[in-house]
């Protein structure tokens, strides 16, 4: 009897073969991304000497290019996960055919149906905030100073709302000449206007809850709420001295604190990483069957709000009847994700972290063994190339990671992904 071998010990070793075998195209399509996404900055820079607003507009674009190298990068993976390849064979119902058109609509759907779940994790993290400083060090090396002061001056919100719905609106529009027609250039039309519309509505929504936290710090009952905490604190300390329980509340706080970003860092990301690899590989598609397991409480509550009578339903219908196709397989491929052990994860998690924590110290080690220099005559025209080849190795191994996690998740589950047994079901009722 042939023992398996421990996914703690298959994981790595499956990556490093997907790496072995696939470095080169992969590291190909990740420099022209990385290439293009910098010339796309540039142009964005020249645009918004014509329009400051086109800055906002455009950095969705930008940010879907890096998407598009994801997914791309992902696919070239297929030939060498079977498991994987084949469920997305079936979802598809391609057979054995993969010609250039198909190969277009794949990666038009897949951009479609990823870049929300992407935008979710820009923001979390603040990437957006690091691609809009970006942008902004590229408009000021190429406008000068000038240029921050009509930045400074600019009131976003209103015309990022109208800038949005029209993108949305030309996004439905295109999407439906692309279905009726299947013409390349409305399928990338269609990705773009997609990308736009869903940075510009996470943008605007992560800016109005920015102003408005802003404008409840600064309400007097606010204030007074503060100060009354602070004073029944002091209060309190008083009472039970010598015990600190002032420094005792504001070191659990900061613990707290601490420990959302361990979470954050260790185990969401992670896992919205995964759930962007589920959705580019096509499982998890055609219809919601719900985030908790069925007859229990928490099912119970979501029935009751996402139910055919709940206000959730009532109140999303029309929306759902348009996007559904590209949000709810994001739904339920995380909820795929979470049906797999706990072990399971928590050791694709370690991996995660280790990959992300190795090249941090390997940076930090570079700079430490190379030792101080003079910084324009020689570390200057050096901490672009030095970039450029640690990102280049941590996304290759990154991407490699996803896939064969993904892989794996499938084997365990026997290849059969959640929607499709759903369909399945469906299909025999």
């Amino acid at each position: 009897m042939t023992r398996q071998i421990p996914f703690a010990a298959l994981l790595p070793l499956y990556t490093l073969d997907l790496v072995r075998r696939y470095w080169a195209p992969l590291l190909c399509v990740w420099l022209l991304g990385d290439f293009a996404h910098r010339m796309a900055m540039r142009g964005m820079a020249e645009l918004v000497t014509i329009e400051p607003y086109f800055g906002y507009a455009v950095l969705g674009i930008v940010l879907v290019l890096k998407l598009a190298a994801y997914i791309i990068m992902f696919h070239m993976l297929r030939p060498g996960l079977p498991e994987v390849d084949a469920e997305y064979c079936r979802v598809r119902g391609m057979g054995d055919r993969r010609d250039l058109a198909e190969a277009e609509r794949n990666l038009v759907d897949a951009v479609a149906m990823a870049i929300l779940p992407f935008l979710i994790f820009y923001s979390a993290w603040d990437l957006i905030a690091e691609e809009y400083r970006q942008f902004i060090i590229a408009t000021v090396n190429q406008e000068g100073m000038d240029f921050l002061l009509d930045i400074g001056a600019m009131n976003a919100t209103g015309p990022l709302i109208v800038m949005g719905l029209l993108a949305f609106c030309l996004r439905a529009f295109f999407e439906y000449v692309y279905d009726q027609t299947g013409s390349k250039i409305t399928g990338v039309l269609t990705a773009l206007f997609e990308s736009t519309w869903t940075f510009l509505a996470v943008f605007t929504v992560v800016d109005l809850l920015g102003k408005f936290w802003e404008w409840v710090d600064t309400r007097a009952a606010t204030v007074a709420v503060h100060d009354a905490f602070n004073s029944g604190l002091v209060w309190l300390n008083d009472l039970v001295t010598p015990f600190p329980l002032q420094a005792a509340v504001l070191g659990a706080i900061g613990a707290v604190a601490g420990l959302w970003n361990m979470l954050k860092g260790g185990f969401i990301e992670p896992l919205l990483w995964l759930t962007i690899t589920a959705v580019v590989y096509g499982a998890q598609m055609d219809r919601y069957t719900g985030l908790f397991r069925k007859g229990t409480r928490a099912a119970r509550i979501e029935q009751a709000i996402t139910g055919r009578r709940g206000p959730l339903r009532a109140a999303v219908g029309w929306v759902r009847r348009d996007m559904g196709d590209k949000y709810i397989p994001f739904l339920n491929a995380f909820r795929f994700i979470l049906s797999t052990s706990p072990v399971f994860y928590l050791s694709f998690s370690l991996y995660y972290v280790l990959l992300e924590l190795g090249f941090d110290w390997l940076e930090r080690g570079l700079y430490i063994a190379v030792g101080p220099a003079e910084w324009l005559g020689w570390w200057w025209p050096w901490l672009g190339p030095i970039e450029v080849v640690l990102d280049t190795a941590k996304y290759l191994l990154r991407v490699c990671l996803l896939a064969a996690t993904f892989e794996l998740i499938l084997r365990k589950v026997g290849g059969e992904s959640t929607g499709r047994r759903a369909r399945r079901r469906a299909e025999a009722v």
